[in-house]
């Protein structure tokens, strides 16, 4: 379950800071909020469901939740529903409604969003990566096969060039990268052309997420790489939208991206993702990967 633990921590460093925004501050809280999938309560009246306002000195506040634990802090009401949606439709509501700001953790943070912070944040992340033209099994295959990502592996290889995000980025941006997949099973006999449709077959496996010291995707620049990290599980490879992934991590509060585990172990962590995020949906996006999601390779 996403917690919000990032907003929750900038929060506790602007209270910890006296209550001042620094320029740092301001722009992590920015980063955070934009990318927080947070809750609100509603209750259901005459067949509408309405968001729950409150008055406080003659200002219209709603409560926002960073998880359902905090929900039910505050409420214990079985009529108050609780929904979850993306950073544009608080923006939204905030633009056609006369709510002027949102209390964050009511229970908790007690953190006041007012409505010019709110409508002072311009850039909003895409919640949605969609082709109408994806690319067909037959070119995911060729893709596939003709993964060269040589630029990319010298310059990580070269120590010279650690802490060079931009440098880092430029390249990951040219290469065709994939991530692990794992499955219990053994999907070989699913296989087509070395192919495995989850369309046909439902979804069997799952990306290999690193867990030491946080909660990270992996990307791998090379099929030898994917063989790198240990497992007892089966390994499938599957080509990844840069652009898309990078969206993922920020929205579902995970900690960062390594690259090449149990290897290189290039760390780009959630702070440095959160600069450079709408470079990565502006340069990084292949949006005819959309549906390569569902498909696996055999390595």
């Amino acid at each position: 379950m996403i917690t919000h633990k990032h907003l929750r921590t900038v929060i506790e460093d602007i209270y910890l800071n006296n209550n001042e925004l620094t320029q740092d501050l301001l722009l992590r809280l920015i980063h955070e909020f934009r990318y927080s999938n947070l809750y609100i309560p509603a209750k259901r009246q005459n067949d509408t469901l309405n968001f729950i306002i409150y008055e406080d000195e003659s200002e219209k506040i709603t409560p926002l939740f960073t998880d359902l634990d905090e929900f039910r802090k505050f409420y214990k009401d079985s009529d108050v529903q609780v929904l979850n949606n993306p950073f544009e439709v608080y923006r939204n509501i905030i633009k056609s409604t006369d709510i002027e700001g949102y209390i964050l953790n009511p229970s908790s943070e007690k953190y006041l969003f007012k409505k010019e912070f709110i409508l002072g944040i311009k850039d909003i992340p895409k919640t949605n990566f969609y082709s109408r033209n994806p690319y067909s099994e037959s070119e995911l295959r060729q893709i596939y096969e003709s993964i060269d990502n040589r630029d990319l592996e010298e310059f990580i290889e070269n120590r010279a060039n650690v802490g060079d995000y931009e440098g880092l980025f430029e390249r990951l941006t040219n290469s065709r990268l994939m991530t692990l997949m794992l499955s219990d099973m053994d999907l070989t006999s699913e296989a087509e052309d070395g192919l495995i449709s989850q369309k046909q077959t439902g979804p069997v496996a799952s990306m290999y997420i690193d867990n030491v010291g946080g909660n990270y995707a992996t990307i791998f620049s090379s099929k030898s790489r994917l063989m790198e990290p240990s497992t007892s599980k089966y390994r499938y490879a599957q080509l990844i939208d840069l652009a898309t992934l990078v969206n993922f991590v920020l929205s579902e509060d995970m900690d960062g991206i390594i690259l090449n585990p149990d290897s290189d172990n290039i760390l780009i962590p959630r702070l440095t993702l959160l600069r450079y995020s709408l470079g990565f949906e502006k340069f990084a996006n292949d949006e005819r990967l959309f549906e390569s999601i569902y498909y696996l390779f055999l390595i």
